[in-house]
């Protein structure tokens, strides 16, 4: 029987000791504190740690269960869609058909896509999924526990040895398999390792493989696919708080020293939630369906559903007609109407870039609209 217990979410006998702990954290209350009393943080750093201690005793302090942490952090989620978005939409909810689902996305923010669907199935009183969340993000510290006290399990990233690799990936796979099958639980799960840091939403087939590899010689394709309900869910944002950083702070990442990029990672997951996204839409797709007959069929079907039902938003348009001016590929992408005189705002999130990064940006937040044109163009 395989053990789980190393890549597993915490369990509900572990969720009061590791409240208690978060309360004792001093980082943990100083970084939040920060986004919670933001001026009596800035001048009196200590009175900001108490004033946040109380303030996540008062949400937190009778968490019994992990149901229990995620009712009591829901509140806090709506404020943080009120403050730091322009609205939160949904569609394809027709498509929620309430039994476990393996739910694959595309991934723009580190802690968000995912909590923004289970938010969403939490809403409309269905069973919120467990998270996929890399490795990387295991910084033995506060950002691990709040993680897995919100569902999340471990993917193993750069295993070394072929041996050790297939064993890990088996028993991710064997994990998965059984959350959905046996525990009725739902799974979130990245369409391809890390954030699509260049805006092209694509599945790498190693996820895939991943998925179907505890089942391949028990299991034909189609029924893997009803069993496990492979859905695909698209996440949009008009704004993406680190969009710049994607592009200039990456430089070199795989030089550095593991903890230096853990750290980077934690404090881009504390900015993408803190930061301006102005609108925000999830939709949720059909199931995939099960006559297909290979997992390179199945991640075209995924990427079709993913770029077609991308949200695309003025942000989107405005930088294809920038970059048109430049690039004759981007010419005929944007539509034409008033809404770019408002955009002004935009350009000046940039104003302080270097030419060439801006123009990146610019491709990065332009690149949902040349695939869905794509799309568009193979579907006509």
């Amino acid at each position: 029987m395989e053990n789980y217990t190393e890549i597993s979410p915490y369990s509900d006998d572990e969720v009061p000791g590791i409240i208690r702990r978060l309360k004792n954290n001093q980082v943990f209350l100083s970084k939040f504190s920060q986004f919670s009393f933001p001026i009596i943080s800035s001048i009196f750093p200590l009175l900001g740690n108490v004033l946040f201690k109380l303030k996540f005793s008062r949400f937190f302090g009778d968490s019994q269960s992990i149901e229990d942490f995620q009712k009591n952090i829901a509140p806090l989620f709506t404020q943080m869609i009120n403050t730091t978005t322009d609205g939160f939409s949904i569609t394809g909810e027709e498509n929620l058909l309430g039994k476990p689902t393996v739910f694959i996305g595309n991934h723009r923010d580190i802690a968000l896509d995912a909590a923004f669907l289970n938010y969403t199935l939490y809403m409309k009183d269905l069973k919120t999924a467990r998270i996929a969340i890399g490795d990387n993000l295991l910084d033995k510290d506060f950002a691990e526990d709040l993680m897995r006290l919100n569902k999340s399990f471990i993917v193993h990233r750069n295993i070394i040895g072929i041996k050790e690799t297939y064993r890990k990936l088996h028993r991710l796979s064997s994990y998965i398999y059984k959350s959905v099958t046996v525990d009725l639980e739902s799974i979130w799960i990245a369409q391809r390792e890390g954030r699509a840091n260049d805006g092209n939403d694509s599945t790498d087939i190693a996820v895939l493989k991943m998925l179907f590899l505890s089942t391949r010689n028990t299991l034909e394709l189609k029924e893997w696919l009803e069993k496990i309900n492979l859905t695909p869910v698209v996440i949009s944002y008009e704004y993406d708080p680190l969009d710049a950083v994607k592009v200039r702070g990456r430089d070199g990442w795989k030089e550095l020293d593991k903890d230096i990029n853990n750290k980077r990672d934690v404090e881009e997951l504390i900015a993408g939630i803190r930061g301006n996204k102005g609108r925000v839409h999830l939709h949720i797709c059909k199931p995939i369906r099960s006559e297909l007959t290979s997992l390179d069929q199945i991640a075209e079907a995924i990427d079709i559903s993913i770029q077609r039902n991308y949200k695309l938003w003025p942000t989107n348009y405005f930088s294809a007609k920038e970059l048109s001016k430049t690039y004759s590929s981007y010419k005929n992408l944007y539509e034409d109407n008033n809404k770019y005189k408002e955009l002004s705002v935009f350009m000046k999130r940039f104003q302080n870039e270097k030419r060439s990064t801006t123009e990146q940006i610019l491709k990065n937040y332009a690149y949902p609209v040349l695939n869905q044109k794509k799309v568009r163009i193979k579907s006509s």
